[in-house]
Parts: C-alpha cells; structure tokens; sequence
C-alpha cells in the first residue's frame, strides 16, 4: 500500500525523525544544564527545521548573528529606556519595523537573520518591562538556548547524514542547462521555443539556484572554486536563453540566405561544446565577411550580421555552462568562465516600506491594547505578535501567515492541553517527554512540509513548547495554563487583523511598481545614462518577468495579463539590447579602423525620436558593418556584436513604437539634442 503522495512527501520520515532527534537532545541538553527556559531549545530547533543540511547550518549562522544583534540592541533599549515603558515600546517598534524593512530586501537567511534581530529585541526587552534589572539575565539564557538549539541540530543532522545541498543544486544545475541548451537546439533548427513566460519561467529557477549556492557554501571547503563555477554555469544559462530568443526572432521574419543558416546549424551542431569551439567561432567571423552579397554587392544583411553574432554568444556561452557546471562538481578551477557573475534581482523597496509600516502599526495596535488593559501578563502576547508581524514580511502571502496564526496557535493550545493534562503527569523523566512529543514532531514537521499548510505547521510546530510553558519544573494547574493561553489567543487574533485587515499586499499595486521601474530604466536607456550591460542586468530582467508572472498568478485569470507581461518583458528587453548595443560599441570605439563608425552609431543610441531614431541607427549599424568585416578575428566579433545589438534594439524599438507613445517613456530633448 502506497501513502499519499500529498501528504508524504518524498524524505519525510528521515526530515521528521532527525527534527524530533534534535528536540529531543536540545530539551534534554538545556534541562541538564538548568536553563530557565529550556522550550526555547525546543523552538530553535523546530525554527531551524530544514530538509536539507546546508539549509540547517546557513540558518544556523544567521540565528545565531541574528540573535547576538537582537540582544545587543535589547540591553541598550532597556538600558536607556527602563523607566518608560511607551519609549521602550516604542523604540522596540521601529526597531521591528526597520528590521522588516531589510529583511524584505534582503533574500534567503540573511532576511531570516533581520528579521530575527528584530523579534529577538521585542522577546527581551517586553519580557522584562516590569522587571528591567533581569535583561541581562533573560538575555543570557535567550543565547544559550538558542546556542543548545543550534548545537543539537547541527549534531544530529552531521551524526544521520542529512542530505547535502550541493548535490541538489548539481542536479538543479544539470536540469536547467539541459532545457536550456534544448531551447537552444530548437531555435538553431528553426522550430518553435517557449514563450516569454516560459522562458521566465525557466530563467526564475536559475536565478533561484543562488538560494541553494548560499547553503552549499557551508557544507563545500572549496567553496569558493566550486561555487563560482555554479555562478559562472547560471550566468551562461541566462545568456543562452537571450540568445534563443534573438535566434528565434530572426528566423521567423529575418533576411536570411541558405548557406548562412546551414553554415550556423554545421557550426552549433547538436548543442555540445567541443575543444574547437573557438575555432567554430572564427569561422563564424569569417563567414560574415563570406556572407551572401545582396544585388547592391554590399555585404551580409544586418539580420545575417545579428544571427551571426547571438550564434557565435551561444557557442561561447554554450561552452562557459558545462564547464562551470564541471568546475562544480569536480571541485576544480572552470577552463573558462562568463566574464561577469552578478546575479542579481529586483528590489521592490515601497513593498518593504510597506511592510514594516504594517509591522510598526501592528505592534503599536496591539501595545496599546496592552497598555489599555493594564494587565502585566499581556505583555507575553506582545512578543508573539512582534515574531509573527517581522517573519511574515518576508513573503508576500501575509493573508497565508494570518490564517496560519489563527488557526495553527489554537491547534497549539489543543494539543499541549491534551498533552499537559492527560498524558504528561504519568511520567516525569525526559525518555517518558521524549515518546510524548513524538506526534507532535512528526505533525508539526509534515504540516512545514507541504505549501499549503506550511504557515499552518509553523505557528502549530514552533511554537508548541512556548504554548506548552516547558520549564524544568512543569506546571499542571489548569488556572494557569488557561491564563497564559489566552493571551497567546489574543496574540494570533491581532496578528490575523494585522496581517488580513491592515495594509494587506497588492499584486496589482506590486506590478504596476515592476512596470514603474522598467519604464523608469528604459528612459534612462534612452539618455544615454542608462545602466551598463552585463550579467546583472541580465539577471534583474529576468527576475522582474518573474515577480511579474508572481504577481499575475495572484489576479483573476484573463488576456489581459497576458498582453500586459508580453509588453512590459518587450518593454525591459529593449532595455537591456541598448545597454547591450552601448557597451559593445565603446569597445569598437577602441578600434582605430572603425572609430569613427562606432562613436557616430553610439550617439545614434540615444533616443528622443523613434523615427529618426530608427533611421539614423540602421545607417549607422549598416556602415559599421561595412567596414568591419575586413577586420581582423577578435576585432571582427567586437564590431558584430555591436552590429547585433543595434539590429536587436531597432527591431524591439519598432516592435514597441505605439507602447512607447502612449506611456509617454521618451524623454524630453534638451537645445543640443534639438540642433542635431
């Protein structure tokens, strides 16, 4: 009999076990040692909860600087603040809220840490609001439970041998560049290729890879070589998918003779590198100067010239993919990298100033209630809505986080009932705790498992042991246990308001903010000041096609969408084929015998009218060409993929000429630019 597939993911009695393992040796570590609070051993643990072993120790690090930070700026609050208690609380909400504020700019645990650092503030110092001469006493058993926490999971994951990030990032690695050089095949051979989405799609996963490099790099002591050539293979792989693209485009509608096209399929072949890839793009070079001539005896077409040159990329970055993805699976140095490897993304800074001021009038919403009551033991609540409020920043599903808190805290509270009261006053040692948590655990764990109870298994899983009040003198009188709870009920009811009702996140909003800063860029582009190419730009188009189709996902399914992510993904291309044409054509600047074509084709770039602007650069690329393909190799692809770009830019400059119009993106001429 199978189990369900849904429910029981593949490792989940490995993630499981290992996760009860190390509550276990965390509880029974901080009872040892007579911790006040050992529960919090327990939590750091189920926090720390993570499939894979880099995930566990990556997180690991930035709790642990999280945590030191946190109780760096606690002590000095409470220190400066001790007899007022609205000051505290409220230097502890802006604190909360700047903290929120980068961790929605920062990405994978270096935004955990941020946010960690914020909550952590909130724990210490509104746990010792009524007590401040304690702080330094909270504070040190807050680090060493957290410190038996870490301990106890990096101990049993390296003890079980958990599975190792590096692996999986190989395999993701050796998955995308195969559909990646597949998309390649397809577009040499002239047939269809996946479209914008799909190939955004694609190009999101790999720049998603720079999650798992983050966690291979602890568990790697090479490092440094191996991820660099992982960075080297993801830099490629996005180039390969632009250059697809522009194959594709080409063949579609392109001036393309026969023997220039069967000459590219002979040179790209089925797609593998071989040790004559340099040679296969000299003969490239020597094939745009061997070109078929038009009936003017003037040499290849301006679209031969942009096949030409996206075909010689796609060698060369054909060639920089496997041998970074062998540089990283062989630990040893690439025989040849990209020449850039940024990654980078999007960032959407009104999203994180947005949620850090939910997070600052969530917390002072539910301060004030505390205040208003004047009851000392709310305070309790206060902490849980402070951890609540930061990590749900970090994704834009805040309404999931709310749902989860009100419906994961009061399955808590029934099960650590169930658990305080029926079962654990028949046993007092720690093997007796040790097979009562077990369902919990295993619950928790497989809840954190599946997407769509995963906010639900956090709130439940984590935060059992707080709701449970563990201490090493357990306590069993029900007055207590329902005074205490009711304020976490409190707590998850203010955090559902917070995050439903107060300022909840806007697809619509978020990507009209993406089509903002694309048109923003591209009318920097068309100054002239727009940013440098390079792989960073690269990486940023495409993960802004992917925050795009996030968004979109989020909205009622129409064509509208659809035409609105094929504009703006044509919109951010053209961005990046000026920047692309402007870079290459400062290097043929350098190139005594076209100098002069060069800088006149530069100055064509710059775009203020898209008529004359279409014009002046198909004359300008059409001299350079003439006059380069006497050129000598090297010399000969610089002016080619200057050449290519410009073709690149024309046809997405032609191809949203009425798009350009309406969202008024050119820029307004100054008297020099008047006169010429």
């Amino acid at each position: 009999m199978r189990l369900p597939r849904g429910v029981f993911p593949p490792g989940w009695f490995q993630f499981c076990l290992r996760t009860w393992l190390s509550v276990v040796l965390a509880l029974a570590t901080a009872f040892w040692l007579q911790l006040s609070s050992p529960g919090s051993a327990a939590v750091t643990v189920m926090i720390l909860a993570q499939p894979l072993r880099g995930q566990v120790l990556s997180k690991a690090v930035y709790r642990l600087v999280g945590t030191f930070v946190g109780a760096f700026v606690a002590l000095f609050l409470t220190a400066c603040f001790n007899q007022e208690r609205g000051v505290l609380l409220g230097g502890v909400g802006l604190w909360l809220a700047f903290c929120t504020i980068v961790g929605t700019l920062e990405k994978d645990f270096r935004a955990y840490a941020a946010m960690l650092s914020g909550y952590t503030v909130a724990i210490v110092a509104i746990s010792c609001i009524d007590s401040p001469q304690n702080a330094f006493d909270v504070t040190i058993n807050r680090v060493s439970a957290i410190v038996v926490g870490i301990a106890a999971t990096a101990a049993v994951n390296d003890f079980f041998g958990s599975p190792t990030a590096w692996e999986k990032l190989a395999a993701n690695l050796n998955r995308t560049a195969s559909m990646v050089r597949r998309i390649a095949q397809e577009a040499i051979a002239g047939h269809g290729i996946p479209d914008e989405a799909a190939c955004a799609g694609l190009a999101g996963e790999i720049i998603a890879l720079t999650t798992q490099v983050s966690y291979a790099k602890t568990e790697l002591p090479d490092a440094n070589i191996r991820l660099a050539g992982a960075r080297s293979a993801m830099v490629a792989l996005l180039e390969m998918l632009s250059c697809s693209r522009a194959i594709a485009y080409v063949l579609r509608g392109g001036e393309i003779s026969g023997p220039v096209l069967n000459h590219i399929r002979t040179a790209y072949g089925d797609g593998t590198p071989t040790t004559t890839t340099r040679q296969a793009v000299r003969d490239l070079e020597d094939l745009a100067r061997e070109a078929h001539a038009t009936e003017g005896g003037r040499g290849p077409t301006l679209d031969e010239a942009w096949l030409i040159e996206r075909s010689m990329a796609l060698l060369s970055d054909t060639r920089w993919a496997v041998d970074g993805i062998d540089a990283f699976e062989n630990g040893r140095r690439a025989r040849t990298t990209a020449p850039d490897l940024k990654i980078e993304q999007h960032q959407d800074v009104i999203a994180g100033l947005l949620a850090g001021l939910r997070t600052l009038v969530g917390f002072s919403v539910a301060a004030g209630l505390c205040i208003i009551s004047n009851i000392p033991s709310t305070f309790t609540a206060l902490s849980q809505v402070a951890i609540i409020l930061t990590l749900a920043a970090t994704t834009y599903n805040a309404r999931g986080y709310g749902m989860g808190a009100l419906i994961g805290t009061p399955l808590a509270i029934a099960v650590a009932a169930v658990l305080n009261f029926a079962v654990l006053p028949h046993g007092a040692d720690m093997p007796f705790l040790a097979m009562a948590i077990i369902p919990v655990i295993f619950g928790g764990c497989l809840l954190m498992m599946n997407p769509k109870t995963a906010t639900v298994g956090f709130n439940a899983g984590v935060f059992f042991f707080v709701i449970l009040g563990i201490a090493n003198e357990q306590n069993y009188e029900p007055a207590g246990f329902i005074d205490r709870n009711v304020l976490y009920l409190f707590s998850a009811i203010v955090i559902f308001i917070a995050l439903v009702l107060l300022l909840p996140p806007s697809a619509n909003k978020r990507r009209f903010r993406v089509a903002i800063t694309i048109g923003h860029d591209l009318r920097k582009q068309f100054e002239g000041q727009g940013e440098q190419a390079g792989s960073a730009l690269i990486s940023r188009h495409y993960h802004r096609l992917c925050r795009i189709l996030e968004w979109n996902s989020y909205l009622p399914s129409n064509a509208a969408k659809t035409r609105v992510f094929t504009r703006l993904s044509s919109l951010d291309e053209l961005n990046v084929e000026l920047a692309r044409a402007r870079r290459h054509l400062q290097r043929a600047a350098t190139i005594p015998a076209i100098r002069a074509d060069a800088e006149a084709a530069y100055r064509s770039t710059v775009i203020y009218n898209i008529d004359a602007a279409l014009y002046r650069m198909r004359h300008k690329a059409r001299l350079l060409l003439d006059h380069s393909v006497d050129l000598p190799h090297g010399q000969m692809a610089t002016a080619l993929a200057a050449v290519s770009a410009m073709v690149g830019a024309i046809r997405l400059l032609e191809h949203n000429r009425s798009a350009i119009h309406l969202y008024d993106l050119l820029p307004v001429p100054d008297q020099r630019w008047k006169a010429f």
